[in-house]
C-alpha cells in the first residue's frame, strides 16, 4: 500500500500506545518490508527484524531470545495475524504487544475516529446491562442465527484506543468478554467477515455450537478453509468459543477489506473460535465456570456478523434488555 498512508497508520498507533522511554522490537513480514518504520518511530529506540510472510494464522517462527532483551513493546506488522504465536512469545517476555495483521487503507477511518466516541458507546452498553456483570446474551437474526451465550461477572473490557492489558491489534472499538457456555446456531452471510486470510464472506456459512464448542461448520469452500485453519492448530481447544464482542467504533470505511477492521465497526458483533486468554482476565471472579480455564489454543478466528439483534439478561432475576436491534445500538 501507499507508504504515506502506511506511515500515517503507524504514527496514529504510536500516539495511542507508546510512552516516553519505550524500547520497541518491530517484527515485519515480507509484504510490509518497505514499511516506513524508521520514519514513524524516529524518536524511539527500536530494532527491526524481517521475516518471511506467514502461510497461515499464528504460524510459529524461531526468534532469538536476545531480541527481546530490554524491550518494552513488541510491534508485529504482518500479512496474517501472528498474535497467538510471536505475540504470545512477546507477552511471555513481558512486552506490551501491538499486532498489525494485514494493514490496508481502511484502517485509517477506524484510527481517526475519536477514542471518546468509543468510550461513550462502551459506557452506554455497560450502563444498559447494569455494570460489569454476568448473564445470558441472546443473538438472533432472520437468517436462522439463534445463539445463547453465557458470560461471567467481572470480565467485560473496553477496547477504546488506550494502552491496557497485554496488548492490542492497533485498531480499537470493542466491548468484549469471554463466554463460558454457548449453544445454538450462528450464521454468516455474504458481506460478513472471518479472520484473514478469508476476510469477506462470499457464501453462507453456518456454525453449530454446543457446550461452548463448534461441532459443525456448514458451507462451501470458505467453510472448508475455516475448518482447515482450526485443524492446523492441532489443539483440542481450537474449536472452543473464546470471545464475544460488540463493535462500538462508528467509522464507515468506504471499502471494508479486513476482518480486523470489520470487528470494530458499530452495528456488528463477533464471536471468536479458539484462544480465550486474550479475553478472559486472570482476575475474573467466575473463572471457575470455564471448563478449560484460561488457555491459548494456538489460533483465534473472529467471525463477524453485521445486523443482528442482541439481548442481555443479567444472572438471577435480571431484566431482559435490548442492546442491538437489527444492528442498531439501542442504548
Amino acid at each position: 500500500m501507499d507508504t504515506t498512508q502506511l506511515r500515517k497508520i503507524l504514527e496514529l498507533q504510536r500516539s495511542l500506545y507508546l510512552v516516553p522511554g519505550d524500547k520497541v522490537l518491530v517484527v515485519v513480514t515480507t509484504s510490509f518490508k518497505n514499511a516506513p518504520i524508521a520514519d514513524a518511530l524516529w524518536s524511539y529506540d527500536h530494532q527491526v527484524v524481517k521475516i518471511p510472510d506467514a502461510d497461515y494464522p499464528s504460524q510459529k517462527y524461531d526468534l532469538d531470545n536476545s531480541l527481546f532483551a530490554d524491550k518494552t513493546v513488541g510491534w508485529i506488522i504482518s500479512n496474517i495475524s501472528l498474535s497467538h504465536s510471536i505475540g504470545s512469545e512477546m507477552i511471555n517476555k513481558g512486552l506490551f504487544v501491538i499486532s498489525n495483521p494485514g494493514i490496508t487503507k481502511d484502517w485509517l477511518a477506524v484510527l481517526k475516529t475519536g477514542t471518546e466516541t468509543c468510550q461513550l458507546n462502551a459506557d452506554k452498553i455497560q450502563e444498559k446491562i447494569g455494570g460489569d456483570i454476568g448473564g445470558e446474551i441472546h443473538i438472533i437474526a432472520d437468517d436462522g442465527t439463534d445463539l445463547k451465550v453465557l458470560v461471567p461477572n467481572g470480565n467485560w473490557a473496553k477496547e477504546i484506543g488506550t494502552r491496557q492489558d497485554l496488548g492490542t491489534n492497533g485498531l480499537y472499538g470493542e466491548y468484549v468478554t469471554a463466554p463460558y457456555e454457548t449453544n445454538g446456531k450462528y450464521v454468516l452471510q455474504p458481506g460478513d467477515f472471518l479472520t484473514n486470510p478469508i476476510n469477506e464472506v462470499i457464501e453462507e456459512i453456518t456454525l453449530v455450537i454446543r457446550s461452548n464448542r463448534v461441532v459443525d461448520i456448514k458451507g462451501g469452500v470458505q467453510a472448508e478453509t475455516l475448518k482447515a485453519m482450526l485443524e492446523k492448530a492441532n489443539n483440542p481447544l481450537a474449536f472452543n468459543l473464546g470471545e464475544f464482542a460488540i463493535g462500538i467504533n462508528p467509522a464507515k470505511p468506504k471499502n471494508l477489506r479486513r476482518s480486523v477492521v470489520a470487528e470494530k465497526i458499530l452495528g456488528g458483533i463477533h464471536i471468536a473460535i479458539g484462544t480465550n486468554s486474550v479475553c478472559l482476565k486472570e482476575t475474573c471472579p467466575d473463572i471457575h465456570k470455564f471448563r478449560s480455564g484460561r488457555y491459548n489454543a494456538g489460533v483465534h478466528i473472529d467471525a463477524i456478523k453485521f445486523g443482528p439483534s442482541v439481548f442481555f439478561k443479567a444472572d438471577g432475576n435480571g431484566q431482559l434488555v435490548t442492546l442491538l436491534k437489527d444492528g442498531k445500538l439501542i442504548v
